[in-house]
């Protein structure tokens, strides 16, 4: 199996979450297994777009296993210079305790990048991190569509460029596999 690994997954308004439902420590504990079962497949390298949601939560599960396995390295594509400046502080103390644990930060645009066009910024993040992957592990519907969101659009490129897929279902936190077999010789 391979040796990386980067991450996507929706924001946290996008979830169903409820008091007496999901809420956001499954979604993070159902990636923690799965980040788990990949370092035990040899994967000692993650890489995370930074982002609130599955990109935090995927990352502060990878820093936990830092703890108990100081092989693994946690590596931050950064979008754009300042991405954080606008969320809550909390969530910004958790960002920087994050990067700081990271063993590489790839800040991938300047601030002037970001405000002409942001979205541009996290596309090109979302290919640099697949380009360097061997599996994407995605929080998301594992029928994508033609949905028209980042992480729905770095799921189609991950199967472009045949990289194995991890899907994690957003409501039920079911995983499926996509495998590179399956892609190039998809069942009828």
């Amino acid at each position: 199996m391979g040796t990386v690994c980067c991450f996507t997954g929706y924001r946290p308004h996008r979830f169903s979450f409820s008091p007496t439902g999901l809420r956001p420590e499954h979604v993070q504990a159902a990636l923690g297994g799965q980040i788990r079962r990949l370092y035990e497949e040899g994967c000692r390298t993650f890489i995370s777009g930074m982002s609130t949601g599955v990109d935090l939560w995927a990352a502060a599960e990878v820093v936990a296993l830092q703890q108990h396995h100081p092989d693994i390295q946690l590596v931050a594509a950064v979008p754009f210079v300042g991405q954080e400046t606008h969320w809550p502080q909390p969530l910004q103390r958790e960002y920087h305790r994050i990067l700081a644990a990271c063993g590489q930060v790839e800040v991938l645009h300047d601030g002037a990048e970001a405000q002409a066009d942001p979205g541009a910024c996290y596309r090109r993040r979302n290919r640099w991190m697949v380009d360097r992957a061997d599996t994407v592990l995605a929080v998301c519907e594992y029928d994508i569509g033609d949905t028209r969101s980042g992480t729905a659009a770095t799921v189609r490129y991950a199967r472009q460029k045949q990289r194995r897929i991890l899907y994690i279902h957003p409501q039920t936190l079911t995983v499926t596999e996509e495998t590179v077999e399956q892609i190039r010789f998809p069942m009828e």
